[in-house]
Parts: structure tokens; sequence; C-alpha cells
């Protein structure tokens, strides 16, 4: 009997900010994922890591283990990923041969998250621009002096 929340055992060597990501590599077997992304006449996004002898993959992440702890993410999530390669998933209730694969990847490791949205213009542009939906970075940062007896300085 195996604990769902168990994550895979280290690699051949201890990484002390490792973290393992559990989800599908959408590659086909040319390199190339496709994402419906809902436009008409069934078309898809295709996205290809073009860099050569660097192993790439484009991954729909479900959960991930960190410090010895199994996290599942609020959404799936469309990563790509290079360097490591993908190894049979183990762990984390992701080991039942379904097709999931692990990559072990570092908290430093640079990786492009790929964000999907189909919708119209006024959802996607204007609606998400409404207070209380934006970033907290486009908001204007202003700054206020407070009255200090008519002095400017602090002097």
């Amino acid at each position: 009997m195996t604990d769902e929340s168990v994550p895979a055992p280290p690699g051949p060597r201890y990484v002390a900010d490792e973290i393992i990501l559990y989800g599908i590599d959408l590659n086909d077997t040319n390199g190339v994922a496709h994402l419906d992304v809902g436009l008409v006449n069934k078309a898809d996004l295709q996205v290809k890591l073009d860099a050569g002898i660097v192993a790439g993959y484009t991954v729909l992440a479900y959960g991930y283990a960190f410090e010895g702890h199994c996290y599942r993410l609020d959404s799936t999530r469309i990563f790509v990923i290079t360097g490591p390669l993908a190894e049979d998933a183990k762990g984390c209730g992701f080991d039942k041969d379904l097709g999931y694969k692990m990559w072990r990847i570092t908290a430093s490791e640079q990786i492009l998250e790929i964000s999907t949205a189909f919708g119209d213009a006024k959802t996607l542009i204007l609606d998400s621009q409404l207070p209380g939906k934006r970033s907290p970075s486009s908001y204007a940062i202003t700054l206020r002096m407070a009255h200090r007896n008519g002095r400017l300085t602090n002097e």
C-alpha cells in the first residue's frame, strides 16, 4: 500500500531546492505540442522548441513536490521546460501507469508558462482592466507628502 502524499524518492544525488513537477508531455513525436485554443475550423496553436541539442518539453502540469510534500495546482498549467529529461512518474499519486511523467528541476530553473484564454475582446481586454481585476503593478503609484509645519524636508 502506498501513500499518495509521498513524493518520488530523490535522484542519484540530493539537490536542496529540487522541485519535482508532475504532468504529461504534450509534444508529439516531432517535438511539437498542439493546443486547441478554441478558434474556428479546429485550428490549433503549435508550440515547438527549436533549440538544437537541448531537450525541451511542453508540459501540462497537475502538481509538484517540494521538500518532501506533494501539492496539487489549482488548475492545470502549461510550461515549457528545457534541460532535465522526463522520467516515469513516481509518488504523489501519479505513479499509476496513466502516462504521467515527472521532471526534476531546481527552484532557480528558467521555465516558460503558456497561458491561454479565449473570449471576446470585451472580456479579455476591457473587463480585465476593471479595478480589482488588474495586477497590482498596473496601478499608478503616487507619493503624497505629509504636512510638516510647512516644511518639505526633514531638517
